[in-house]
């Protein structure tokens, strides 16, 4: 009865388990709104790297953040929260292995960019988001300046102080986007979004895919580092591993082959560090990667006039990175298995050396048990006699005896005769226990 109750109470559990999973990937479809603000407005976006901290440390830091501002805090589990602070609206996410901030503001008077959307939140909010810092942006988005200015071209290029910009037109042409991709002297990246008529809903949308290509695009691009120094170690060892099978080729003595083994087990430890250790970097990059190739196949961007266009300079870096990435894995992998090759052609030439040594041990114990053969046989030659004069010894004792008691025996002729036929006795005798010990054997 009770191995049935807990069987229904298993059950149960395993219904309920199910259900919370179910919801749980239902609102993964909602997992990640973004914020909305009517245009003009400016934005400001900042990752950080997490490191040693976890996903729940960062979601209480901000639950004690909003805990100030007497705002709703994260729910325990969620990877994502919105709040309003004030005038700003911000949302907080918590990825794989950073953190990203994101504030937006009404636009006010103040001219763009001199005053940010994150200068409102409080200085030990700003210099926390600082202290990990690795993707800035900050985003003004601005109204048509005109016939003059059709597209904001000229306007970016003064507020951005360059005339080298990259964009084009988004969002099924209701919006012009220009950068020029230069950090400023905070490391921010600027950009300037002319509203063309673009719904409030679609501008938050466009303003979120551009913000997740600058942050997982900048993801990506940390394995381009690891892969340059792996394959300055690759470079290392590829001569290495090619000068220990040379000189395996000519010299292939026990000692060289020893040393050989030495070294190419060396190779092989450090290719498989190298493998290892940028494997999920590579793999992490990759997906990156793919994120950013999509995100700027959404936002469906359209050429204006003769300006590079925002995707294809983005691409023109991004994609060369993650070539190198990949040729990288590729020439590790493809090292790792010429070790592998090395290694058991090595193992193969000390298994001959080793079957060599060993038809010459058994030889040698062949030799050795030939030799044992012949002084056994001659033993036997030696203990048949032996065995025969104690024989005849014991019988000239008994004819002895015989006469002393007056029988008439002659013990000398009788010992003669028993002689020939004691020997050959003993020869009989010594033979069958040898053949039976033979077929034994």
């Amino acid at each position: 009865m009770t191995q049935h109750a807990d069987s229904a109470v298993d059950a149960v559990a395993i219904q309920a388990i199910t259900q919370e999973e179910r919801i749980r990937l239902s609102n993964e479809w909602h997992a990640r709104p973004g914020l909305r603000q009517a245009p003009p407005m400016r934005c400001s976006h900042v990752m950080g790297l997490r490191n040693e901290s976890t996903v729940d440390e960062a979601r209480e830091e901000f639950a004690r953040f909003c805990r100030k501002h007497d705002a709703s805090a994260p729910a325990a589990g969620s990877r994502q929260h919105n709040v309003s602070v004030g005038s700003c609206q911000v949302k907080w996410e918590g990825h794989t292995e950073a953190v990203s901030h994101t504030v937006m503001v009404p636009g006010n008077g103040q001219p763009p960019f001199s005053e940010t959307a994150l200068d409102l939140l409080d200085r030990e909010k700003r210099d926390a988001l600082m202290s990990d810092f690795l993707v800035g942006v900050h985003i003004e988005v601005l109204p048509p300046q005109g016939q003059e200015d059709p597209h904001g071209h000229s306007l970016a290029s003064s507020l951005l102080a360059s005339q080298t910009l990259h964009g084009g037109l988004m969002s099924g042409g209701h919006a012009a986007v220009w950068s020029a991709f230069q950090p400023d002297a905070d490391g921010f990246l600027r950009i300037v979004v002319i509203d063309l008529g673009i719904p409030e809903g679609r501008l938050s949308r466009l303003l979120q895919r551009i913000l997740e290509i600058e942050s997982y695009r900048m993801l990506a691009m940390m394995a381009l580092p690891r892969a340059r120094q792996a394959m300055a170690d690759l470079g290392r060892l590829e001569p290495e591993l090619n000068r220990v099978m040379i000189r395996l080729e000519q010299e292939r003595s026990e000692a060289d082959q020893e040393a050989a083994l030495r070294a190419i087990t060396g190779i092989a430890a450090s290719v498989e560090q190298i493998v290892s250790t940028h494997a999920y970097r590579f793999a992490a990059a990759r997906a990156y990667a793919s994120i950013v190739e999509r995100r700027l196949e959404e936002v469906g961007e359209e050429k204006i006039g003769g300006y590079q266009s925002y995707t294809n300079f983005l691409l023109r870096s991004l994609q060369p990175a993650m070539r190198t990435c990949d040729a990288t894995e590729r020439r590790a992998n493809e090292l790792a298995q010429r070790v592998a090759r090395a290694a058991n052609l090595l193992n193969t030439m000390v298994d001959m050396v080793q079957k060599k040594q060993n038809q010459a041990l058994l030889q040698s114990m062949d030799e050795r048990a030939y030799t044992q053969l012949r002084l056994q046989q001659a033993v036997e030659g030696f203990s048949i006699f032996a065995i025969s004069y104690y024989a005849v010894g014991l019988l000239s004792y008994g004819f002895k005896a015989m006469k002393s008691v007056g029988l008439p025996v002659d013990a000398t002729l009788l010992t003669g005769i028993a002689s020939p036929l004691v020997f050959a006795l003993v020869w009989v005798l010594v033979r069958s226990v040898r053949r039976r010990l033979s077929k034994r054997d």
